[in-house]
């Protein structure tokens, strides 16, 4: 668990000031299009990524460099995902829901996790509200609990983190409705003024006519529960996750859909069995084995076969494992606790693909799901093809005989060195992207080219992997569960490219 000072002190605050501030771009979000909001984000992360160390290094602790910028970078990482996630061709045919829309609020909008969603001039969704909704809640509701616990950080902790004072996080969650609030007010001012109102996206002035506060509240219930759920994955990522893959499954949601009440329902004991079966035979901890049961219950809500995929990557996966263990564990770099896989690695591993879902029920309540619908599972099992690549070629390259090499130098490095690859665990590695690749055919989701395409983005991510797993490691980040965060992320960042463009 990451340490963190007992008490506020003035660089601690500034630090979380700056945080908030960097909500400013989402300002932007309502005249931009998925596209150049992807774009946009991508330009944070370069600049935290090589210009903040260097313009501001009052925002690094120096007990935590490595993790400390870590946690920088991650932040504008997840606004990527968090921008494919909502931005979809799908969201812009639904006349068949307007009606219901119309009718959930008198100002035009239902309520999406602290916002309306109003249908535009166009008839078309403002994608973007659930983003600076989760956007929102990574520079608010983070910040105002991490100062709260320093400034009170005594008193009754909660039972699953006894680092977090009960009343510190709910005395830092309640201070989120202060910004939320004021920006409501500000930008119905805006939607209100003469002459600013006809400069506005026609769905600006709509989403503002009602503000949700239910719905804020239960934005800010969720992200206050993701930020006390310590399970060694940084808080910039697992904030902004929950508020988007719940979005669909919450009740007056505009992405509610019948598969939540409907046949999809049925194969939701399916994820507890598979919770249960992943502990039982030592795949998963305890940790794991139920965070791995929620995901797959949001993966089987959105598609049931997205399960199946799933299931696909822990076959091969846990297969790969037990390759050669006795040699891997006699070289010292077998897996730890045998083989089993945390909550952390869970999440690494399936995080997203999960996050990927509101693409799915986006498509589904489209007048005509067909072609969008395939392109957003594409989107979803992307990740999971190229995670199943990186384990099958991580485990197998450490159990063969072989040269391992470095990406970056091209030298040969121990096998398991972190960003180290082997000609042989590379092939196998993407003959099990194809073999998982090639399931989209039957399925119907798409051709030859597709599952090309997905074995393409798949060894496209893991060389990516390689070498920011082998510069992080240089730079004293945590090489683990991030590392596949980030990998999983480029994959679905190329496969949103390739498909979701299209429709």
């Amino acid at each position: 668990m990451p340490s963190q000072p007992i008490r506020l002190t003035w660089g601690e605050t500034r630090r979380k000031l700056a945080h908030m501030a960097a909500f400013w771009p989402a300002l932007f979000l309502p005249w931009l299009t998925p596209l150049q909001s992807l774009g946009a984000t991508f330009l944070l992360l370069l600049m935290n990524v090589f210009i903040l160390p260097k313009l501001a290094h009052g925002l690094y602790r120096a007990e935590e460099s490595g993790q400390g910028a870590l946690e920088i970078i991650l932040y504008p990482a997840a606004l990527m995902a968090c921008v494919i996630a909502f931005g979809s061709a799908g969201a812009s045919d639904v006349p068949h829901m307007l009606p219901r829309v119309t009718d959930a609020i008198p100002g035009g909008g239902a309520a999406v996790l602290g916002h309306a969603l109003p249908a535009s001039g166009a008839g078309k969704p403002a994608w973007y509200l659930p983003v600076a909704a989760a956007w929102f809640a990574l520079a608010f509701v983070d910040a105002g609990i991490g100062m709260a616990c320093r400034l009170l950080p005594n008193g009754a902790a909660l039972p699953w983190n006894p680092r977090k004072p009960a009343l510190a996080v709910g005395l830092g969650a309640a201070a989120a409705f202060i910004p939320a609030w004021l920006l409501i007010h500000a930008a119905s001012a805006l939607a209100a003024a003469p002459m600013l109102a006809a400069r506005l996206p026609p769905a600006f002035a709509s989403g503002m006519a009602a503000a949700p506060w239910p719905s804020i509240a239960l934005l800010i219930f969720i992200s206050a529960a993701a930020e006390t759920a310590w399970f060694g994955v940084a808080d910039n990522l697992v904030i902004p996750f929950f508020p988007c893959a719940l979005a669909p499954l919450i009740p007056n949601c505009a992405w509610v859909t019948q598969e939540l009440l409907g046949p999809n329902a049925y194969w939701a004991p399916a994820a507890a069995a598979f919770g249960v079966a992943a502990y039982a035979t030592g795949l998963l901890t305890l940790g794991g084995s139920f965070l791995g049961a929620i995901l797959s219950l949001i993966l089987i809500l959105a598609n049931p076969w997205l399960f199946a995929f799933l299931g696909g990557f822990f076959v091969l996966g846990n297969l790969a494992t037990r390759f050669g263990a006795s040699r891997k564990r006699a070289l010292g770099i077998a897996e730890a606790r045998g083989g089993k896989r945390g909550a952390a690695e869970v999440f690494g591993a399936m995080g997203m693909a999960v996050w990927m879902t509101p693409l799915v029920h986006l498509a589904n309540n489209a007048t005509a799901p067909g072609p969008a619908l395939h392109a957003a599972l594409l989107v979803c099992i992307a990740p999971l093809i190229a995670k199943t690549m990186d384990t099958v070629s991580s485990e197998t390259g450490k159990a063969l005989k072989g040269k391992t090499i470095s990406l970056r130098t091209f030298k040969s490095v121990p096998p398991g060195s972190e960003g180290g690859v082997s000609m042989a665990g590379t092939l196998l590695g993407l003959a099990g992207a194809v073999i998982l690749a090639l399931a989209i055919l039957p399925l119907g989701w798409g051709g030859f080219r597709d599952a090309l395409g997905l074995s393409l983005i798949a060894l496209l991510a893991n060389a990516f992997e390689s070498y920011w797993g082998e510069w992080a490691a240089r730079k004293g980040m945590d090489p683990g569960a991030h590392t596949n965060v980030l990998m999983t992320l480029a994959a679905a960042v190329l496969g949103w490219l390739l498909w979701i463009g299209r429709y």
